[in-house]
């Protein structure tokens, strides 16, 4: 996702609330396995991001199955890596993460954090300000790249890897088990007044949408995977576009500036059973797993641990430990360093 705000989904029915970030964390690290049915599982769909990715990568599938984390410290001695993140929370969460996991092994790593969106990280790596930083699989192809979105999971994987490779002298390792895509949300009272349960059914509203207002992130208004889907696939050319800061949307659709947000499908809002998501048939949002993005360089200097200890991190993250995690950063206003810490800690790092 370019930018969209984090946590948890209403469907998260493995979380505990309210229990201590630590114990919940903890939970989820033991439980996650029997809760990932609440999300689609790149491991058990046709639709899997298949990562046969450079030889320094631990493991071969999606859901990085066969990740272990190296023993000792074998990042000792290693050239120093500098690390970027995005501009919100989830990708806090996803910085601290790698940092920290990385930091144990012995590497040398500093965080660049909030740098900017898709476009102006990808900037940043080009420009080897940063040689590694986590991305979702979609955003690489479509607004990275300027590609039509592939109709699966594993096509995508299979095309951001190749750009990277082809045009920012990168890769990109094993894709995580869960996703974070943008989504169309609006309050449950006015989908069911204008029988809405999908996108094209915005146009119950009114003709080609109109009398719809959509708010999101400004960025989103000029993408595919925003306002541009929306009008090409499903014909909205009357609805209207507000860009706000992060999350900033939630509150304009409560005080009835909007009608409908373009949130993403990790966010700590769409615990309500006031808000309701609507379907996208035509998958205009895409396939968005996250992957690291690392330089082919970076791979070779600091030898296969490296990627190992990665690819361990990426394997954890089932969709109940991310919204758990990003539910503690969004609802409880925690730390994103101190859940990534007490994370990593209940999953035995130490």
């Amino acid at each position: 996702m370019g930018s969209s705000t984090v946590s948890a989904r209403a469907n998260g029915h493995c979380l505990r609330r309210g229990g201590g970030i630590a114990a919940t964390l903890a939970t989820v690290a033991v439980a996650a396995t029997a809760c990932s049915s609440s999300g689609p599982s790149p491991a058990s769909s046709s639709s899997a991001p298949s990562s046969s990715s450079s030889s320094a990568s631990a493991g071969s599938s999606g859901n990085g199955s066969g990740s272990k984390l190296p023993a000792g410290q074998p990042g000792k001695g290693k050239p120093s890596i500098t690390l970027g993140d995005k501009n919100f929370a989830e990708e806090y969460l996803l910085g601290a993460l790698y940092q920290q996991a990385l930091q144990a092994k012995g590497f040398t790593v500093t965080l660049k954090g909030n740098i900017g969106g898709s476009e102006i990280i990808d900037t940043a790596f080009k420009s080897n300000q940063i040689q590694l930083y986590p991305e979702y699989t979609g955003e690489i192809v479509s607004t990275v790249a300027g590609k039509p979105l592939p109709t699966s999971a594993a096509a995508t994987y299979s095309e951001a890897k190749s750009f990277e490779q082809a045009s920012r002298s990168a890769t990109i390792l094993t894709a995580t088990p869960f996703y974070d895509k943008n989504v169309i949300i609006v309050k449950t009272s006015f989908a069911q007044q204008h029988h809405v349960t999908s996108i094209a059914d915005l146009a119950n509203v009114g003709a080609h949408g109109k009398g719809v207002t959509v708010g999101g992130p400004p960025e989103d208004r000029t993408r595919y995977e925003g306002l541009v889907g929306m009008q090409k696939a499903y014909g909205l050319t009357g609805v209207a576009y507000k860009g706000y800061a992060i999350g900033a949307y939630y509150t304009a659709l409560n005080q009835g500036s909007i009608n409908a947000v373009l949130g993403g499908s990790t966010d700590a809002q769409l615990s309500s059973k006031s808000l309701t998501v609507l379907n996208d048939p035509k998958a205009i949002f895409g396939f968005q797993f996250v992957v690291p993005v690392v330089k082919q360089s970076l791979l070779k200097s600091e030898g296969p641990a490296f990627a190992q200890t990665l690819n361990w991190v990426d394997s954890l993250l089932t969709l109940p430990a991310v919204r758990a995690m990003d539910s503690a950063v969004e609802n409880n206003h925690d730390n994103p360093a101190t859940v990534a810490r007490q994370f990593l800690s209940a999953n035995g790092l130490s």
